[in-house]
């Protein structure tokens, strides 16, 4: 398989690791759903607690370091309160949760000037490979910011195109699109930007990152 391909088959091994987390079925049940009444549903004990065993479970996918997981997580509450009203399912709170862990994560590492953390892989990602990964979510936080949601969505947390139309009441054509724009701008970017230095197997080995990213 040539780099080009590689390159999204990659991320996606490495997502499918992350499925499977603690709360990620376990949605409170919430009667008579109005939109309205979000932040009330989000505050409940039982959705808080739910919500703080996947935020944790997710970090530790992550590789968070535990010295700062304590404040990340704090992060992610007070962002998640504040934007509640763009959830537009309460049965896909998890999946909106990921986005915004993982958001908040990378956030917090560039601002403390620390190297990102790598999801937690298996044997068959070499070391080069996780870096091509560190790469791409980089370039996907540069993308315009349609197609940065949608990747972050998409190729980070897991969710399927089908689910991210359905929670932002989108047409699936246009989802399509973004992910294919986004999919061709990140390519482009690794083969003609990111200084890939591969083995003669054609796993990746060392890269460095574009200016400005």
């Amino acid at each position: 398989m040539n780099l080009e391909n590689r390159t999204f088959v990659i991320t996606r091994n490495v997502v499918s690791r992350i499925e499977g987390v603690p709360g990620l079925t376990n949605v409170p049940e919430m009667k008579n759903f109005n939109h309205g009444d979000l932040k009330d549903y989000f505050m409940t004990n039982e959705i808080q607690i739910a919500l703080y065993d996947h935020i944790s479970a997710y970090l530790q996918k992550l590789n968070v370091d535990e010295s700062i997981l304590k404040d990340i997580r704090q992060d992610i509450f007070l962002k998640a309160h504040d934007s509640i009203d763009t959830l537009k399912d309460h049965n896909k709170i998890f999946s909106w949760l990921q986005v915004i862990t993982y958001n908040a994560v990378i956030d917090h590492y560039r601002k403390t000037n620390r190297a990102t953390p790598v999801i937690d892989t298996e044997n068959n990602l070499n070391e080069g490979n996780e870096s091509l990964i560190q790469c791409i979510s980089l370039l996907i936080k540069s993308l315009p910011n349609e197609q940065k949601h949608v990747m972050e969505a998409i190729e980070v947390t897991g969710i399927s195109q089908v689910q991210y139309a359905e929670q932002y009441n989108l047409p699936l054509s246009t989802v399509k699109s973004r992910v294919q724009r986004a999919r061709k701008k990140i390519k482009e970017t690794v083969m003609s930007s990111c200084f890939l230095r591969t083995d003669k197997f054609g796993n990746v080995t060392d890269y460095n990152l574009p200016k400005g990213i």
